[in-house]
């Protein structure tokens, strides 16, 4: 019998969308680990035997910055093995990586393991975005990638909620536990519902190395670059990795319907409230962007709306206001992925697509890479005024730039 999970409204009989489906949860499961760090490491950085919030920084870019050479030798591999195992092998180390994190003590360990992460998720990502290739046409692209973006984050929703409130209430050590032991679980679903990733990529579509000449040079293809590295860099990066900081820079008291709230906690709940309508919410602005309306006019609209809402950040108003407002930052942040992963995806052509989808990575990478880093430095140097005000000023100069493109 078909599982349950592989039958939601839209899916049944459509064998392409349920691969999808199926690839999507199980990097799910793994990336349970890694959503928690991103609101547990900022306020709980002393128990993980850290000495600074610049450390938690340089731990949550380091498993992105490993990615940047990772990324080509990793679409050279997958050229000469099977999806199916490059993707149980990221399940095995993301299994790995996430229960040491409840043992690590000291910052080069956390590197290692952080770095062990970076590889899983160049396996996980790289091969997802391979398997979507084939599995979708021009017509059904945005939404494809739409659906994995948004389904493989229901893992960050629960990793990031759970993850939260219960390392507040139980430590680091029980969280990274559970969720190590539910990522090894996921390796018997590898098999049974991957099992047809056994071909490899031929060498006409898997030429990641020396094949990205041409495409670079077309004007809309390069904006799309400078685009993801920046959003990557300010609303993934920046944003994202410094969120529970500023909620308690912000709101140092937090007291809601009469309870008294952590950071980690209200973060937590925000970035799940995030992935909980992003299974909807990224396939509908996939689907749209797939219509007349355009990938374009889309994303000028999203950065607008972006560089709106975090101007709002520093505005005095009622804390639920102001929750709505972080809260819309991260929906148009999650409606951004999906936009620019399609629309990279259009402007690749021929057998170069999946070397431009792999220098995608990397510049996307890049940007995540710095976010982190430079978003601590920037709050040691002057404040958290200086991420927020930052990240404004790029995502105004970029909704004007696309907004004038021809």
């Amino acid at each position: 019998m078909e599982p349950i999970f592989l039958r939601p409204s839209g899916i049944r009989g459509d064998k392409n969308k349920k691969s999808v489906v199926a690839l999507a949860l199980i990097t799910a499961v793994c990336l349970l680990g890694d959503s928690m760090l991103y609101v547990v490491l900022p306020t709980h950085w002393k128990e993980a035997g850290l000495t600074s919030l610049l450390e938690v920084g340089v731990l949550l870019s380091i498993n992105r910055f490993v990615r940047l050479p990772l990324n080509p030798l990793i679409g050279f591999l997958y050229k000469r093995i099977r999806l199916k195992n490059g993707i149980l092998f990221a399940v095995v180390l993301a299994g790995i990586t996430t229960t040491l994190y409840g043992y690590a003590k000291g910052v080069w360990l956390w590197i290692v393991l952080r770095s062990m992460w970076g590889l899983a998720w160049s396996f996980f990502k790289l091969g997802a975005y391979l398997s979507i290739l084939k599995l979708s046409t021009d017509r059904n692209r945005g939404e494809r990638m739409g659906t994995y973006n948004g389904m493989y984050r229901i893992g960050s929703l629960i990793g990031m909620l759970a993850g939260g409130v219960l390392a507040d209430i139980y430590g680091i050590r029980l969280v990274a536990t559970v969720f190590g032991i539910l990522a090894f679980l996921a390796v018997p679903c590898v098999f049974r519902y991957l099992s047809h990733f056994n071909e490899s990529e031929s060498p006409e579509t898997a030429a990641v190395i020396g094949e990205i000449d041409r495409p670079l040079m077309n004007r809309g293809l390069l904006g799309i670059f400078v685009t993801v590295f920046l959003v990557g860099m300010s609303l993934d990066g920046m944003v994202t990795a410094t969120l529970s900081h500023i909620i308690e820079v912000y709101y140092p008291n937090l007291v809601i319907a009469g309870m008294a709230l952590g950071a980690a906690t209200v973060a937590g709940s925000l970035q799940a409230v995030r992935w909980c309508l992003g299974p909807w919410l990224s396939p509908w602005i996939g689907k749209v962007t797939d219509g007349r309306v355009g990938r374009k006019r889309i994303l000028v609209m999203l950065l607008g709306l972006s560089s709106v809402f975090l101007g709002l950040v520093p505005v005095t108003m009622p804390i639920l206001m102001w929750l709505m407002v972080v809260l819309s930052i991260l929906l148009v942040a999650s409606m951004l992925v999906t936009v620019m992963d399609a629309f990279v995806s259009d402007l690749a052509e021929g057998s170069s697509k999946i070397a431009i989808m792999t220098f995608y990575t990397v510049v996307m990478d890049t940007g995540a890479a710095l976010g982190p880093f430079l978003g601590y430095a920037a709050e040691r140097l002057a404040g958290v005024s200086m991420i927020i005000w930052g990240t404004t000023g790029i995502m105004a100069i970029l909704a004007v730039g696309w907004y004038q493109a021809k």
